[in-house]
């Protein structure tokens, strides 16, 4: 930031845990508008993928070089070797995917970045999606449905081609509560509308989507008394995503030994944080990421 001193944390996002692995595209599935679900098998990032990590994908498959893209694994089955990844076509890289066939190949690093918390004790937890936000939530959902959480999953969009397709939510989930702003399916109105009534009784939330919806999430979680846990998954543009370029640097509160800002990378700090270190006015000027 010019004119501002900034400090930029170290973060613990170990490239020794991660493979750049060629993956084999075995499916790929159209949904509304232009939105797909990509799928590949990777066995190696399958069986070390958790909630909220994410993959950088080189899809430089075109006459223009591109930078490897990141995407959250949507679903990861360590014992088929499969990953997947929910993907709407709007920028370079997610459109090259998009045009993707089963056998093209593509290399894949990952995992990387800091994902969900999983609980160690069963409690009851709200999964909370704005759109692509919907995308970490089938393979956080699978988790935490094995350690025998209860969950909610309020999942919201403008309209109700946005919404996260209903034949691909996990099974089991407690109750599901779908919005949109214009009213064409669910309720009408923003995810804050579905969680505000279901706040009471609740250990965590866990939220993804635009950051302005994370903003407003985390400030309704902490109105609760007692508050839940929140985690959010922080969107930012990101270049190498391991923590080299430094293009990914998020606004945290606190000031740094020489009263300078602080600042977190959201592929090393992130791109999942607690709600309540992030600043999130500072953090809502910054652009957001296309994939």
């Amino acid at each position: 930031m010019a004119g501002t001193s900034a400090r930029v944390l170290a973060g613990e996002n170990d490239l020794a845990r991660s493979v750049d692995e060629l993956a084999v595209c075995t499916a790929i599935r159209p949904l509304q508008g232009n939105l797909f679900e990509i799928s590949f098998r990777a066995p190696e990032i399958a069986g070390r993928a958790q909630p909220g990590e994410f993959a950088q994908i080189w899809v430089d498959t075109g006459p223009v070089p591109l930078l490897r893209r990141p995407f959250s694994f949507s679903r990861a089955d360590s014992g088929s070797g499969a990953i997947a990844f929910y993907l709407a076509a709007i920028g370079e890289g997610s459109r090259r995917l998009q045009r993707f066939r089963p056998g093209d190949q593509a290399r894949i690093l990952g995992p990387l970045g800091q994902g969900f918390t999983l609980p160690e004790r069963p409690g009851r937890s709200a999964l909370v999606s704005g759109g692509l936000g919907a995308a970490p939530f089938p393979l956080l959902a699978e988790r935490l449905q094995a350690r025998g959480e209860e969950l909610v999953w309020i999942n919201g969009a403008a309209t109700r081609s946005g919404l996260y397709p209903d034949d691909m939510v996990p099974r089991g989930i407690g109750e599901i509560v779908l919005l949109t702003e214009d009213g064409s399916r669910g309720q009408v109105g923003r995810v804050t509308a579905g969680l505000l009534p279901r706040l009471q009784g609740l250990d965590r939330v866990y939220a993804c989507g635009p950051n302005q919806m994370l903003a407003a999430v985390a400030g309704q979680v902490a109105t609760a008394a007692p508050a839940p846990d929140v985690e959010v998954s922080i969107e930012a543009p990101m270049g190498c995503g391991f923590g080299t370029c430094l293009g990914c640097a998020i606004p945290l509160l606190g000031r740094g030994a020489r009263d300078e800002s602080l600042l977190g990378l959201c592929c090393r700090q992130g791109p999942v944080l607690p709600g309540a270190v992030i600043d999130w006015e500072r953090l809502l000027q910054q652009p957001a990421h296309l994939g």
